[in-house]
């Protein structure tokens, strides 16, 4: 099922997704749905959103690896969209996906209503990216999952364009934003974070031959140069705080007003010999032979 929409202006996320078409694309598009598909392995509920960037070899792999079965696959082009197959009987696919063309900054999604998001490189369309993160919360349900997907901008992958290289010139476009960055802005959400991911490896290869052969190579920089590495996966869970009324401070007069006076060895709290002997006395009497009894005590 598909629903069209008014078409976009080109943006990185769009850019992004035509460098997912080719063939390196394909390699790291395959490296990031092994990675993603780790995370949301434990993720259940009734409505899951896949949205920004990603070929449809990508989003494909992604759906057939989330335990929800109902899908949205949201892009600004008809083109990025992925074509649904034909399942199979045996095939574990989702029995139910919906695509649909709209703006990431206007989603045509319910308030709280699914249980997953997926972003792939949806921030990198905007300096400030405060609405699309507020966009993207307003659809996640409370203990709900969002995961963001963007480009390092402190690697190889992001500064290539230095290099002279341009097989991977679209991972240059628009605005990348650090994940510790992205983190915090989770955090001001009231989203708690599960971990952070980095893949793709440090060197930005353009043959996928080449990358395969490095496999060893990559698996030592993800444990040691992970900062280093093209790609960061973000996932966050959205906890809401539940209200808890106040509780009135203990008090023993409220719960028992009309208790008596217990009476120790005579004496009581009102009355007794003591009060007796002090009642008949002025308060400046008190005071100095109190003071006097200090000064012996003193001695």
């Amino acid at each position: 099922m598909e629903i069209g929409a008014k078409s976009s202006l080109q943006c990185p996320t769009e850019a992004l997704s035509d460098w997912y078409g080719s063939p390196m694309g394909a390699t790291i598009g395959q490296v990031l749905a092994r990675g993603i598909g780790l995370r949301v392995d434990d993720a259940f509920g009734y409505h899951a959103v896949l949205l920004g960037a990603g070929s449809k070899a990508l989003s494909q792999a992604l759906a057939a690896r989330l335990r929800i079965r109902r899908i949205t696959q949201i892009a600004t082009r008809a083109s990025d969209l992925p074509q649904i197959p034909n399942l199979s009987p045996d095939a574990p696919a989702p029995n139910w996906v919906m695509a649909v063309v709209a703006d990431y900054a206007q989603l045509p999604i319910d308030s709280a209503a699914a249980d997953l998001v997926i972003a792939l490189h949806v921030l990198e369309n905007r300096r400030e990216p405060h609405e699309l993160l507020r966009e993207l919360d307003r659809t996640v349900h409370p203990e709900g999952r969002l995961l963001i997907v963007g480009v390092n901008p402190v690697s190889l992958w992001h500064g290539q364009r230095w290099l002279g290289a341009r097989c991977h010139a679209p991972l240059s476009l628009g605005h990348h934003h650090a994940a510790w960055r992205v983190v915090d802005w989770l955090r001001v959400l009231g989203y708690e974070l599960r971990s952070v991911d980095h893949h793709g490896g440090v060197c930005p290869l353009c043959r996928p031959k080449v990358f395969q052969k490095m496999q060893a190579m990559r698996q030592f920089g993800q444990h040691w140069l992970w900062f280093l590495q093209g790609f960061y996966v973000i996932d966050a869970v959205r906890r809401v705080s539940t209200p808890t009324a106040i509780r009135p401070a203990f008090r023993l007069r409220t719960l028992l007003p009309n208790k008596a006076p217990a009476a120790v060895a005579g004496n009581t709290a009102v009355g007794g010999r003591w009060a007796k002997k002090i009642a008949h006395r002025s308060p400046h009497q008190l005071n100095k032979r109190t003071h006097g009894l200090c000064r012996k005590l003193a001695l």
